[in-house]
């Protein structure tokens, strides 16, 4: 009886831990995040159709939302056209509309 006491507490101790273990968050490496800001990027600029692109920096939101933002400018001399562009965390794909006049300071 004991013995059986004893294996079922082992196994019991083992589930747990692994349970936590896998809840556990890790946080990225500054490669994975330099990563994934090209991907954006490259999505958002490819979306927004503009040639001569200027994007921003990412604005992140909080996790449960899955989503980023990024404003792409155009640099052309003159031109006001920008576009606002959402990028989709799981889906990986960038949505863009219209942001004519807003502004925001370049990726560095």
């Amino acid at each position: 009886m004991t013995r059986r006491l004893i294996a079922l507490a082992a196994t019991v101790t083992l589930a747990t831990t692994a349970t936590m273990a896998g809840g556990i968050a890790h946080a990225s490496s500054p490669a994975a995040w330099a990563q994934f800001d090209k991907r954006v990027t490259r999505a958002c600029v490819a979306a927004s159709g503009i040639r001569n692109a200027r994007p921003s920096t990412i604005v992140g939101f909080d996790d449960r939302t899955g989503m980023v933002a990024m404003l792409v400018s155009d640099r052309t001399r003159g031109s006001s056209m920008s576009k606002l562009c959402l990028y989709n965390k799981r889906t990986q794909k960038a949505y863009v509309d219209d942001a004519e006049m807003w502004s925001a300071p370049p990726q560095r």
